[in-house]
């Protein structure tokens, strides 16, 4: 079961950010990885039948990215390069069907095999998303100016994430950086 995490975007770093692997939960053996991640408001999906093209300039000026380093065992590392691999060439396979059905099938009266492969297509990514990212790697469900929303599929990671940063906004709240100090 997968929870989520608020992070302060400046503070994606292994300065800030404990020791726990963000997807398997373990302590031992943690490596801080390099990571991107982009979001645009879900609710333009709703008009892709309708203007896809539109839709796709809108979401790329909406998008928001945020970039750092989350730590990782070799376990953990190994799952997410493995499922951004297989999510990545699912594109390709619907590349290669659409490619393939257009052209193997495009002389025909009938539309029924070209609405098939459209369909397979389509569904070739969101089967892939479903089986290997949702709940199984890090995923992003929001970036604001300042902050990450992330869904990690690690629970004991996403609270000991959040007692940390807590913890250390609590802390720093009443205390003073020493160039604050001597600047005032």
């Amino acid at each position: 079961m997968s929870a989520d995490v608020v992070i302060p975007k400046n503070e994606l770093s292994e300065f800030d950010l404990p020791r726990v692997c963000v997807i398997t939960g373990q302590t031992e053996g943690i490596s801080f990885k390099p990571v991107k991640f982009a979001w645009y408001p879900r609710w333009l999906l709703i008009f892709v039948p309708f203007a896809a093209l539109i839709v796709l300039l809108i979401a790329i000026a909406l998008t928001k990215r945020a970039k750092g380093t989350l730590p990782f065992s070799e376990e953990g590392w190994a799952r997410w390069q493995r499922s951004k691999l297989l999510f990545g060439l699912s594109f390709l396979g619907t590349i290669a069907i659409l490619v393939g059905g257009i052209t193997v099938f495009a002389g025909r009266s009938d539309g029924t095999p070209i609405l098939v492969a459209v369909l397979l297509a389509v569904l070739l990514p969101v089967v892939a998303y479903f089986a290997v990212m949702k709940g199984r790697v890090p995923l992003v469900k929001r970036i604001d100016e300042r902050h990450i929303t992330l869904s990690l599929p690690s629970e004991s990671a996403a609270t000991t994430i959040t007692a940390h940063l807590s913890s250390g906004r609590r802390r720093s709240r009443g205390v003073q950086h020493p160039l604050e100090r001597q600047s005032a």
